[in-house]
């Protein structure tokens, strides 16, 4: 599944690498630990060794010489340096009690003579003559040029041996790697218990890093989402973003100056177009008016005129909602402003709906004295629209329910229609301009689609709304909302 937050796939991408660098430098570290702890442990051994090999030895010194470092680097058996000694002829000479008993010569390199050895101080040249017939005496031992070294694993111990060969004797040190490896295993640890710490800082330090790089695209996101119809003057500032987001702040700069312009020409052409159509429309009903009271009663001029007449009425009112749409959107529906008992106004537009929807059951819920600051004229076109949109939408045997209710600091308005069960109406485009449903498209149903949208755009400029707060199969509710006065 794609991770949808930038923030969070920065963190888990920081947290990821730098957990695949602190593996790598972790492993690193311990090799260089090991070795290095390695090297000093062979350079201690082969400085022990050196040390015994510069002369001829009694076998008794190497039992001192094993109790002095047994006294060094620690007590009896708990001691981590053993010794083997082997003479000339590879025989044992002496062996600390400890050596365990899995590394033998052959494990060590050593041709290894079984019995004991000679005492060095009696031994004879190395080269002596042979008599006629003995038998030919062991090859002598080959003297190491350089110490070898080797780790032979026991049961549970791992010992790090050194053979080194001298004049007299081949000498085999051997160290116990138990503390060298519990000490390897401390650091290990310690590196396992504060790797999460670190990780979660390096997470925390991620998405700080992350937000930091996304706020030029907050700031984007602030200023876009205030932009709207009524401010499309607005910009992204551009003086403090860096070099990366300016030629996407300019673009987008651009596109909001061409929305601008646009906007303007269209809002411009909306608003002197219905300015412009007003007075020819008058003039012509004014014709036709004459024209019918002029022609016979009853005549067929006189039905064509007033039929005309009804269609220029009708003109003119989309005329006057387009011009009120046009100021709407450029932010310039002047709205004066007085006390407006609310109350009332729904109690005479209940009335009307009482008249107008013949047949329509009405029902009215209005509470008492709610009282709003409201333009009383385009308060009352909003009223009239919502109430024209459920008489004209509604069944022949249907109802109508109003009311009125006041919920905290808002007064509310709700108007509930029944509609024709075959009546397809789409909720997410009824607010759009010139939409009506399928059955209205006709011209049995008045009107042009545009008196919910203009509802709204009045209820906005009071500080309102208008929503569709419910569509069922056989009724719609529709309700406004506008800040009451105390």
């Amino acid at each position: 599944m794609k991770l949808r937050s930038f923030k969070l796939r920065m963190a888990l991408l920081s947290v990821c690498t730098s957990g695949i660098i602190l593996v790598a430098l972790v492993a690193i570290c311990v090799s260089a630990i090991s070795r290095i702890g390695m090297e000093r442990i062979d350079r201690e051994l082969q400085a022990l060794g050196d040390a015994q090999l510069r002369g001829p030895r009694p076998r008794w010194h190497w039992s001192l010489f094993d109790e002095s470092l047994a006294s060094m680097y620690g007590e009896d058996k708990a001691s981590p340096l053993i010794i083997r000694v082997y003479d000339r002829d590879g025989h044992s000479i002496y062996v600390s009690p400890q050596w365990p008993a899995e590394v033998k010569g052959a494990t060590l390199g050593i041709h290894e003579v079984d019995g004991p050895g000679k005492d060095p101080d009696m031994e004879l040249p190395r080269f002596e003559q042979l008599r006629p017939g003995s038998a030919p005496p062991l090859p002598p031992p080959v003297l190491l040029a350089q110490p070898r070294w080797m780790t032979a694993a026991t049961q549970g111990r791992t010992w790090r041996c050194v053979v080194m060969g001298g004049e007299h004797v081949t000498l085999v040190l051997g160290m116990d790697l138990t503390a060298f490896h519990a000490e390897i295993q401390r650091f290990r640890n310690a590196v396992l218990l504060t790797a999460p710490l670190l990780l979660l800082l390096l997470a925390a330090a991620g998405g700080l890093l992350a937000g930091q790089a996304i706020r030029p695209v907050k700031t984007l996101t602030l200023v876009a989402r205030g932009i709207t119809a009524k401010g499309l003057s607005k910009r992204v500032p551009s003086s403090d973003a860096d070099h990366e987001f300016q030629s996407l702040i300019d673009v987008i700069n651009d596109m909001l100056d061409r929305l601008d312009r646009s906007f303007q020409q269209a809002t411009r052409f909306s608003a002197d177009a219905a300015h412009e159509l007003k007075t020819p429309l008058t003039i012509l009903q004014g014709q036709l008016q004459q024209a019918l009271r002029d022609a016979q009663p009853d005549s067929p001029e006189q039905r064509k005129y007033a039929e005309l007449i009804e269609e220029v009425q009708l003109l003119k009112v989309i005329v006057r909602k387009l011009l009120l749409l046009a100021q709407a959107d450029s932010g310039q529906m002047r709205v004066s402003l007085e006390r407006v008992n609310l109350s009332g106004e729904v109690e005479a537009l209940a009335d009307d709906v009482q008249q107008a929807g013949t047949g329509l059951s009405i029902e009215r819920t209005i509470a008492p004295e709610v009282v709003v600051m409201a333009d009383p004229d385009l308060l009352r076109q909003a009223l009239q629209n919502l109430a024209s949109n459920a008489i004209k939408h509604n069944r022949e045997d249907g109802s109508v329910a109003i009311r009125l209710d006041k919920e905290g600091t808002n007064a509310v308005f709700t108007i509930i229609n029944t509609i024709n069960p075959s009546t397809r109406i789409d909720p997410e485009r009824l607010f759009e301009r010139f939409y009506r449903g399928d059955k209205a498209r006709g011209r049995s149903v008045e009107g042009a689609g545009l008196g919910l949208s203009l509802a709204r755009e009045i209820a906005r400029a009071h500080h309102g709304e208008v929503t569709m707060r419910a569509y069922r199969q056989d009724s719609v509710t529709f309700e406004m909302t506008l800040p009451a006065m105390s």
